[in-house]
């Protein structure tokens, strides 16, 4: 019976017997010496094999010595430089050079390297006996060359224990001053159940932190094997770990600010942290190089990584790929020519920056287009390997760059969503098309144009690469995968549901509180003052908004949420941002929350991030982010004035809520409407972890639960776009062009003709484009003009768009689209009446009121957006109404007032619901969703039509009120819901 019991010894055999079937000799642990961890025999043997003139020069210098000598060298080297180092770039012992390992050749042409290639000998050895003061051994050692590169603790589940108790047992019973287990002395240390896996690269006793390594938040499941066997199967084989070894396992030397408390400023510390390629980065990357090797230049791939997924590494590798990727090993020129990184902000353009060149092997490979635009076209003119700029920089060139019709490029964009709009797009492909030869080819209009289409369609000679969290439908279309169906998919996906599962990323949305501001206004004027509807509403919650009774009322609810909750979090280290909708409310809060931090004697201040300058009607003070932080006595960088204790808050306004990384923010205070990517990437600066910080803390005053939720729920896993757009819808829009009769054919031709003559004189584009504006100033009103410059923008957009997928064989549709871009810009729009309301009405009351103190859990589930609209721009005149309606229909929605006494009759109309046995009856039973809310309503309003006669008032509040009535019955029927659920 007792052969029939699972055991972790079984486990390890299963293991050991694939390892020995893929070339790995296992090897008893009496062969390793503990003291200078290595097998022995294994060392000198590959030595003597591959190397064996540099062996006989050793022999010679050090005799009978030469075996223990070499040995010892070998052992300091990786004990001083790492395991990577040394396995990498040789050991040298007397002036000879020798190599602990070769890896394989990236072509056929040197058959003795692919002989020294497959003179590498890999092993294993199972209970490893590593320690040099007790008899603990680790589970399975696997060795390169008789030099360790990975250990593991294995757990068969069958036995009660799983990977957990492997992490356990490196904490606490492996002792990282042990040689072996010290840190850069093995590549990754992994422990390994049936179904997932773990793994560190520095042992640090009991702070040790621990990454899962799996395929998916669930391994899949594998027919016949154990579901953690990619491991074995995937990562560990020995072509796959020297790939490891050769191009991703690497030595970060990374850099931190921290507040030093000794000499009270913001100090740097360094430190170096060792990378192993997580199995979605490793997997990215195998895959585009086959993916690559096989499509050739010319092709566009979404990778949709969120934050945490390591995206400058994946970055970063991927680059160094490319500059050493042929179809074939028999090519003798690489598939890219140069390799081109973009970014959309110069922050991260250094970070980016610094972890591309970090990964190179040589110097001289990695180059940062810091001087403009034209020390950029002579990187690209000379063939420099890897380019790194930022979007901005790019389109300046696309005049200038010559020869290089006949070079290949790899553009990757980081944040493809934001970097991708047409115009900036084309002129990014215009700089890598143009050929020598065009300079010396005679005018034509028609070969101008075609050179205009072909700079916008995917091109043969360049591929992109765009990384983004949260791809738009465009940025599908244009960069996604296209399937046979016709719908579009990103090429490779690390989601944000398993980054938050694996810990790399907090869930922002697990403390979500969402206040209301419940406000009456009144019209102090008397007189009848017809405005813009939409226009007129939102100047009312602009004035509510900016009204200092408003400001001083959210700024106390923030510092109270603050002080009492947030401050204790992260060892009271937390920090808290105040994000609004202008750069005047930045300002106005920044007053405001300092002037009651003061109030309340606090320690510490807040700091203020905007850009420009702001000035205040009737104020002659300039407020800028400087001058302000000056006042509380910070002068620098706001990002490191965060850092020191004194600034724990800090107000922004479009700033710092994309590409703005610290870990000590903890609470957010949003004021400010937000949607879809928007929302996601400025809740995400919560969302990064660090050693004390469990959670994160929104309090909004601005957006509604749910489409919060539904903004990040899009993104949640994966994103994909159902069809693709389609084409014809452009010459729909022309026809509707062509029906307002206001130009010819014979125009649009003639404008083309002058805009593409490269000895035009300006002045002759502007009378065709006059004599087009001049017939639109003729129709018949406002309305008609303005719906024909919509369905002008329409056009202008969508082709831009289409341009980028599309290579469109239709010359005309070229020329409509630069006949109208420029007629475009002489087309004004109707001027909208300035409406200023704020010397006409005046805020009576104002209550603001916590909703909501939670968001639904997202649900695993994808997102598939429908398709791209393309409807036609069309005019819709604004409504008007008199300003006192306007003022009657926000407070009849905002101007909630519920006294203590109304407080009692909504409990009473809960409490009469919750205990009414057929409405529990017909909720409970097997109705649809539909059908329950309309019961429960029908109730609803039966329970307030009792209350007519005893509570007439309340009764009446709610008749005359909808707004308030369809609130309070929306609140109990959801509490109805969640008590039923539990």
């Amino acid at each position: 019976m007792s052969d029939l019991k699972p055991t972790e010894k079984k486990f390890e055999n299963h293991i050991e017997k694939y390892f020995n079937s893929i070339e790995y000799k296992s090897i008893h642990y009496e062969k390793y010496d503990r003291t200078l961890c290595l097998i022995k025999d294994e060392v000198l043997d590959f030595i003597k094999k591959s190397q064996k003139e540099k062996w006989d020069t050793l022999k010679d210098a050090y005799g009978e010595e030469v075996e223990s000598k070499v040995l010892d060298r070998i052992s300091s080297e990786i004990s001083r430089r790492g395991v990577i180092d040394v396995l990498r770039n040789q050991v040298s012992d007397r002036g000879v050079y020798l190599d602990l390992c070769y890896f394989e050749p990236k072509s056929d042409l040197n058959p003795d390297h692919f002989s020294l290639f497959e003179s590498n000998q890999f092993s294993l050895v199972r209970q490893l006996h590593y320690s040099t003061k007790n008899e603990n051994s680790i589970d399975m050692g696997l060795f390169l060359n008789g030099i360790p590169i990975v250990t593991m603790e294995l757990k068969n589940q069958l036995t009660g224990q799983n990977y957990k108790h492997s992490e356990n047992q490196y904490r606490f019973d492996r002792d990282p001053k042990e040689p072996l287990l010290q840190f850069k002395r093995v590549l990754v240390h992994f422990c390994v159940d049936n179904n997932q896996v773990s793994m560190t690269t520095n042992l640090k006793g009991g702070k040790t932190r621990f990454f899962p390594y799996n395929k998916d938040i669930e391994n899949p499941p594998v027919e016949n094997d154990y579901r953690s066997s990619y491991l074995w199967k995937e990562v560990l084989n020995p072509n796959s770990l020297l790939d490891v070894i050769e191009n991703f396992a690497h030595i970060s030397n990374e850099k931190e600010y921290y507040y030093n408390e000794e000499k009270q400023t913001v100090d740097t510390k360094k430190f170096d942290v060792q990378i192993f390629p997580r199995y979605h980065q490793l997997e990215l990357i195998r895959n585009l190089k086959e993916q690559i090797k096989n499509d050739g230049a010319g092709n566009n791939y979404l990778i949709q990584h969120t934050t945490g997924s390591g995206k400058s590494y994946s970055i970063g590798w991927l680059s160094h790929l490319l500059t050493s990727l042929y179809k074939s090993k028999d090519d003798k020129r690489r598939i890219f020519d140069s390799i081109i990184v973009v970014t959309d902000r110069t922050n991260l353009d250094d970070q980016l920056r610094g972890t591309v060149k970090s990964l190179s092997k040589v110097d001289g490979v990695v180059f940062g287009a810091e001087k403009g635009s034209k020390e950029l076209r002579e990187f690209l003119e000379k063939g420099k390997d890897i380019i790194i700029t930022t979007i901005q920089k790019f389109p300046y060139i696309s005049e200038d760059i010559v020869a290089l019709g006949d070079k290949k490029f790899a553009v990757i964009i980081d944040e493809v969503h934001s970097s991708q709009n047409g115009e900036l797009s084309k002129e990014l492909k215009r700089t890598l098309t143009r050929n020598e030869d065009d300079e010396e080819e005679d005018f034509t209009l028609e070969s101008y144009l075609e050179e205009q289409i072909q700079t916008r369609g995917r091109q043969k000679h360049i591929s992109f690469f765009g990384f983004t969290g949260t791809p738009k439908e465009k940025t599908l279309e244009i960069f996604g995968t296209k399937l046979p169906d016709n719908k579009f998919k990103p090429f490779h996906v690390y989601s944000m549901r398993q980054s938050i599962h694996e810990g790399y990323t907090l869930d922002v949305l697990q403390n979500y509180s969402t206040y209301k501001r419940y406000f009456k206004v009144k019209e102090v004027k008397e007189d009848a003052i017809e405005i813009d509807t939409a226009q007129g509403t939102k100047e009312i919650f602009n004035y509510v908004d900016s009204h200092q009774i408003t400001i001083d009322n959210k700024v106390k609810i923030i510092l109270d949420h603050f002080f009492n909750k947030s401050s204790k979090e992260i060892q009271g280290k937390s920090r808290g941002m105040i994000v609004v909708k202008t750069r005047k409310l930045c300002v106005q809060y920044f007053k405001e929350i300092n002037r009651q931090l003061d109030e309340r004697k606090s320690k510490f201040k807040c700091l203020v991030g905007f850009s420009g300058e702001v000035k205040f009607k009737g104020d002659p003070e300039r407020y800028t982010e400087k001058g302000l932080n000056l006042t509380i006595g910070h002068d620098g960088d706001v990002p490191l004035g965060l850092k020191n204790p004194k600034y724990r808050l800090l107000v922004v306004a479009n700033k710092f809520q994309t590409g703005f990384d610290e870990p000590m923010l903890q609470s957010m205070y949003i004021d400010k409407p937000l949607k879809d990517v928007q929302c996601v990437q400025t809740l995400s600066r919560l969302n990064r972890t660090m050693s004390g910080k469990a959670s994160t803390f929104v309090l909004d005053f601005a957006n509604d639960p749910e489409a919060v939720r539904f903004s990040f729920q899009k993104f949640y896993q994966e994103v994909g776009l159902e069809e693709e757009t389609d084409p014809n819808t452009l010459y729909n829009i022309q026809t509707s062009i062509d029906e307002f009769k206001i130009f010819s054919g014979e125009q649009v031709d003639m404008f083309c003709s002058i805009f593409f003559d490269k000895d035009r004189e300006e002045g002759n584009l502007h009378p065709v484009l006059d004599e087009v504006v001049d017939n639109w100033n003729e129709l018949d009103d406002d309305e008609q003009r303005e719906d024909f410059r919509l369905k002008v923008a329409s056009y202008i957009r969508l082709y831009s768009y289409l341009s980028q997928i599309i290579n469109f064989s239709d010359v005309e549709l070229e020329k409509k689209y630069i006949f109208y871009r420029y007629l475009s810009k002489k087309l004004r729009p109707k001027t909208k009446e300035k409406v200023n309301i704020e010397h006409l009405i005046d805020l009576e009351s104002l209550r603001i009121q916590k909703l909501h103190d939670q968001i639904d859990p997202l649900e695993k589930i994808d997102h598939e957006y429908e398709g791209i609209k393309t409807t036609v721009g069309t005019f819709t005149p604004p409504a008007k109404d008199l300003l006192s309606e306007i003022i009657e229909t926000i407070n009849s929605r905002y101007g909630i007032n519920l006294t203590d006494d109304d407080k009692v009759n909504i409990d009473t109309v809960r409490q009469k619901i919750f205990e009414d046995e057929e409405i529990e009856k017909y909720m409970n039973g097997a109705n649809s969703e539909q059908n329950k809310q309309d019961y429960f309503k029908k109730q609803f309003d039966n329970v307030i039509l009792s209350l007519l006669k005893d509570r007439f008032d309340f009764y009446k509040k709610l008749d005359e009120n909808s707004g308030l009535k369809n609130l309070i019955f929306d609140k109990i029927y959801k509490d109805y819901k969640e008590s039923k659920n539990k």
